[in-house]
């Protein structure tokens, strides 16, 4: 039987970039403590890096589902099928669907419920908003660093024939969903606590949060393609 874990993402990608975008708004803070416009606006770099990404997973997922076609496991069609539309989703929202970038105006009948007065939909409903973004928090800590922590404290090897070694995410995920859990969590210390946070250490989290599991998303599918093609 094949495995399907020594010929995975490379080590750059999955290890050092993520801490690279996680270290990004700190490095931004101490070299300049007013970057906000520049690391978290509209057309800032953690915005668009998160686009980049959310693009690139849209474009190996569609890969994958035309590679899927000759796979034993035809409900991975449908599953990265569901992942890419998600990405486009995730991906539109995340620049307005292009006011961000081009610059038209909302209508009015639009501003009335939309409570940042852009025209997406995540801000319109927290079943658009707080709820996918809490599943896919879920997803990271359950698929993307518990699971794959099981398999390597337990050197479980997982073959090319065996459906569950393609639907949980490897090892190569454990570093970004771990980053996006924890790099919040400071700033939900000082508000228990009800303080402020130091600036200094004010990174917005939640956008850098949302960026990070942007790159789950483009590291599961990226995984999922590049083992595909070595038993297709």
């Amino acid at each position: 039987m094949q495995n399907l874990y020594p010929n995975d993402l490379p080590k750059w990608l999955w290890l050092w970039l993520p801490i690279l975008v996680a270290l990004f708004p700190y490095v931004m803070r101490i070299i300049n403590t007013e970057s906000d416009q520049y690391v978290y606006g509209e057309l800032g770099i953690i915005e668009n890096y998160t686009f980049v990404v959310l693009l690139l997973a849209i474009i190996v997922g569609l890969k994958s589902v035309l590679l899927v076609k000759t796979f034993e496991f035809p409900f991975f069609k449908v599953w990265l099928t569901l992942l890419v539309v998600g990405c486009i989703y995730y991906a539109g929202e995340e620049i307005s669907w292009g006011q961000h970038w081009f610059g038209w105006a909302t209508p009015e009948s639009w501003m009335d419920v939309n409570d940042q007065g852009e025209t997406n939909l995540h801000n319109t409903s927290a079943l658009l908003d707080q709820v996918p973004r809490m599943l896919l928090t879920i997803a990271a800590i359950v698929g993307g660093v518990l699971v794959p922590s099981y398999f390597l404290l337990t050197k479980k090897q997982l073959a090319a024939n065996e459906f569950i070694a393609w639907l949980w995410p490897t090892y190569v995920n454990i570093p970004t969903c771990l980053l996006a859990v924890l790099v919040s969590v400071h700033e939900k210390v000082y508000k228990l606590f009800g303080t402020t946070v130091p600036h200094v250490l004010d990174i917005r989290a939640g956008e850098t949060k949302e960026c990070l599991l942007a790159m789950f998303l483009f590291m599961y599918i990226a995984s999922f393609y590049k083992r595909l093609k070595q038993v297709s």
